[in-house]
C-alpha cells in the first residue's frame, strides 16, 4: 500500500501542489502534496526522495512537523485573509484625520475624557499597525528565505516562533485598544451628526473628515473585523481577563511563548485528511 505514485491517489477535479520545501524527519527528507478543491484542503500525501508515498507513521511525523511552522503564522494568515490591507490603509487614512482630536474641550467636559481615550487609542492602532507591517515583511522573507533553501533550518525556527510572539503580541495588543473603544465611536459619530452644524467651518470639516473614516463603512468595519480576530489569538491560553490592557498583554506574551513550546498540532482533524496508507 505504500510506496506508491502519489497520482493514484488524486481524486476527480482536484487541484495539487507540492510544499515549496522539504521537510526533513529522522535524517531524511520528504515532500507534502496537497490536494484541494474549492479553495478547501481536501487531502495531503507525504512522498520521499524517489517521489513515491511513505507508509503512514512516516507521513504523520512529517505532518506534523508542517503544521508546527504553520501554527506560527495562522493568525497572521487568517487576518490577510479578512482584511488583506485594509487595516494598514486605515491606518494612514486616520493619520491624515486625527488631529481635530487634539483640540481640547471640543467635545465638553461629558465627553472630552472619552474622546481622549479615543484617541489614545487610534494612536496605538497606527503604532501597532507599523508593527505588524514590518513583521509581516519580515516573516514573508523567512518564507522565502525557506523556500529557496528548500528546507527548514534550525535558526528558521527560532526565527519563525520570535516572529510570531511579535506579531501577535503587537496585534493583540492594538485588538484590545479598539475593542475597548468600541462604544466611544459610535458616541464620537452620534454627536458629530447631533452638534457638528454649529462648529465654526474649518472644525466642522475636519470632523466631518475624522466621522467618515471612522464610520461603520469605513475603519469601523476594519476594526470590528480586528476585534472579531482576539478570541482567535487567546485560543488554548490560560489569562486573566480582568488587568489592565497593558498588564494583559505582557501576560499574554509569557502565555503565548510557552504555548509554542509545548504546541501540538490537532492530528484528530489532520489525521483523516491524510491520504498515506499504513506499512
Amino acid at each position: 500500500m505504500v510506496n506508491k505514485n502519489p497520482k493514484v491517489y488524486k481524486k476527480m477535479l482536484e487541484n495539487n501542489h507540492t510544499l515549496p520545501y522539504k521537510v526533513r524527519v529522522d535524517g531524511q527528507f520528504f515532500d507534502v502534496i496537497v490536494y484541494s478543491m474549492l479553495g478547501k484542503i481536501a487531502g495531503i500525501i507525504v512522498t520521499n526522495p524517489d517521489g513515491l508515498t511513505v507508509d503512514l507513521e512516516t507521513a504523520e511525523k512529517v505532518i506534523i512537523e508542517v503544521q508546527k511552522y504553520s501554527f506560527y503564522f495562522d493568525y497572521l494568515k487568517k487576518r490577510a485573509q479578512l482584511v488583506k490591507e485594509r487595516d494598514s490603509i486605515t491606518a494612514e487614512r486616520i493619520e491624515s484625520v486625527q488631529r481635530i482630536l487634539n483640540e481640547k474641550g471640543l467635545f465638553g467636559q461629558k465627553l472630552q475624557s472619552e474622546m481622549d481615550e479615543l484617541n489614545l487609542a487610534l494612536e496605538v492602532y497606527k503604532q501597532q499597525q507599523r508593527k505588524l507591517d514590518i513583521y509581516q515583511e519580515d516573516i514573508t522573507l523567512l518564507n522565502e528565505k525557506v523556500e529557496s533553501q528548500q528546507e527548514i533550518f534550525e535558526e528558521d525556527w527560532n526565527n519563525a516562533e520570535d516572529l510570531s510572539l511579535a506579531y501577535a503580541m503587537a496585534a493583540y495588543g492594538q485588538s484590545l485598544y479598539l475593542e475597548k473603544t468600541r462604544d466611544t465611536r459610535k458616541k464620537m459619530l452620534k454627536w458629530t451628526q447631533m452638534h457638528g452644524k454649529m462648529l465654526p467651518a474649518e472644525q466642522r470639516r475636519a470632523l466631518s473628515k475624522l466621522a467618515f473614516v471612522l464610520s461603520e463603512a469605513q475603519a469601523g468595519h476594519i476594526f470590528d473585523q480586528i476585534i472579531s480576530l482576539i478570541p482567535m489569538l487567546e485560543n488554548g491560553l490560560q489569562l486573566n481577563l480582568n488587568q489592565p490592557i497593558p498588564a494583559r498583554v505582557k501576560d499574554y506574551g509569557k502565555a503565548y511563548e510557552a504555548y509554542c513550546r509545548v504546541y501540538e498540532p490537532p492530528m484528530e482533524k489532520i489525521g483523516p485528511l491524510i491520504r498515506n496508507k499504513k506499512a
